[in-house]
């Protein structure tokens, strides 16, 4: 199109030149009506400006086109910035809340000592290994788990015991000082027994969790921590 447009603009130099030089009014308003000159092959004035006229009506087309893609774009960008701030300012809300929920997860194990029990009364297991005890919430001198906030806690335990026969191995789960849960095995083939549970529980700020031995009952624990007491916070409330 570019180059249509030159020749159409030479032709009309040329034109408008061979009019100036002829010498002849004649020959002038031949041109001017469009007549080929002696050059001849060239198109009329009016041809031209038609032509002109027409790139720029399209130009003109292309202009409002692109400000309409623009004016898209600059919508869109509007419409991105806003669902960014938008995800910033809540990834802002969870990280405070997050800050300020309390945490709480504990894991122990029992002992490196080998066998423990079996005992004539009732005992209070002590995990002394500690591996984990997030808001120091469990305590390795006591064996007891006091829940810092009022909420719903996870509480798991793992317990083994040794291969001999005739043998009972199993433990208690107090709150506070109520049993919300009791598992023992009867060793009869003189085969390793293991004894796992967990519960969900909702405890009050200062409930106590606490694991008791029962009479007769003995447990096994080395570096492998085969026995072991666990638990976190699911949620406060």
């Amino acid at each position: 199109m570019k180059i249509v447009n030159v020749v159409l603009l030479l032709c009309l130099s040329v034109t408008r030149a061979q009019g100036d030089h002829t010498g002849g009014p004649e020959n002038d308003a031949k041109h001017s009506l469009g007549e080929p000159g002696p050059a001849g092959g060239c198109v009329s004035d009016g041809a031209i400006l038609t032509e002109l006229r027409a790139l720029r009506d399209m130009v003109a087309d292309q202009r409002v086109q692109l400000s309409g893609q623009v004016e898209e774009m600059r919508r869109d960008n509007a419409a991105l910035e806003a669902r960014l701030n938008l995800s910033e300012h809540h990834v802002e809300e969870l990280k405070a809340e997050n800050e300020g929920r309390p945490k709480v997860a504990f894991y122990t194990a029992l002992t490196n000592s080998g066998h423990v029990g079996p005992f004539n009364t009732e005992t209070p297991l002590v995990y002394s290994k500690v591996f984990t005890n997030i808001g120091n919430a469990y305590s390795p001198v006591t064996g007891v788990f006091t829940a810092p906030v009022r909420g719903v806690y996870y509480i798991r335990f793992t317990a083994l015991g040794y291969s001999s026969p005739r043998t009972v191995a199993g433990v208690t789960m107090f709150k506070n000082d109520l049993q919300i849960m009791h598992n023992g095995v009867y060793n009869t083939d003189g085969q390793h027994k293991f004894v796992v549970n967990a519960v969900t529980v909702e405890l009050e700020q200062g409930d106590k969790i606490m694991m008791r031995l029962p009479s007769g009952y003995g447990l096994y624990d080395d570096i492998s921590n085969y026995t072991t007491f666990s638990g976190f916070l699911l949620f406060p409330m």
